[in-house]
């Protein structure tokens, strides 16, 4: 994986109709997002833009839609837990999103904290559903799984004074979790997006 991949908006919905996503973008959104993309350098991310007709665009939409049986990928793994969870119900930003396909590996087994030492570089933690979307939109794309054997932290709270981890994306689905911020793990770390 050494190029960056970059999906334009008209890749964008012509992959959330593979995945029955129905947001699209205005012809105006379009041309402004194809002219300003304005993607960092480093060769292991994904960029990819989502609309401003963003309602619905979250984890239970997409749940919803793409549903729990393994046996028809891309889904979520069956995980009852964030149901009733505010952060499930949170639309992706619109604009362009660029995430690291992999975790990093100085992140690995570190707790949530350890963001603060990427922030220098210009890098952040990703929300749940924009991981989730960058899995989903690989996938229906190429047919390969991102992240099958490692979480990545995510900016979301939970309850209990959790924070959402997402990944593990092989034949059971897609996982979210929630931990606490100094929990530690050989499979989690840190996809992290370039804030600018």
């Amino acid at each position: 994986m050494s190029h960056i991949i970059s999906l334009t908006p008209d890749d964008v919905e012509r992959l959330f109709g593979v995945l029955g996503i129905p947001n699209r973008f205005s012809e105006a959104e379009k041309a402004a997002l194809t002219a300003s993309s304005g993607i960092p350098t480093d060769t292991a991310i994904i960029a990819f833009p989502t609309p401003q007709a963003n309602d619905g665009l979250n984890i239970l939409t997409l749940r919803s839609l793409l549903g729990t049986d393994p046996s028809k990928p891309p889904s979520f793994f069956d995980h009852p837990w964030y149901l009733s969870e505010p952060f499930a119900q949170e639309n992706c930003s619109p604009g362009w999103h660029w995430l690291y396909r992999e975790v990093l590996a100085e992140t690995i087994s570190q707790p949530i904290y350890y963001v603060s030492s990427l922030r220098a570089r210009g890098l952040g933690l990703p929300s749940a559903v924009e991981v989730a979307l960058m899995l989903f939109l690989h996938y229906a794309g190429t047919g390969e799984q991102l992240l099958q054997k490692k979480h990545t932290w995510c900016s979301d709270h939970a309850s209990m004074d959790r924070f959402v981890t997402v990944g593990a994306f092989g034949r059971n689905g897609l996982f979210v979790s929630g931990h606490p911020g100094d929990f530690a793990s050989r499979g989690l770390g840190i996809c992290p997006k370039a804030t600018r």
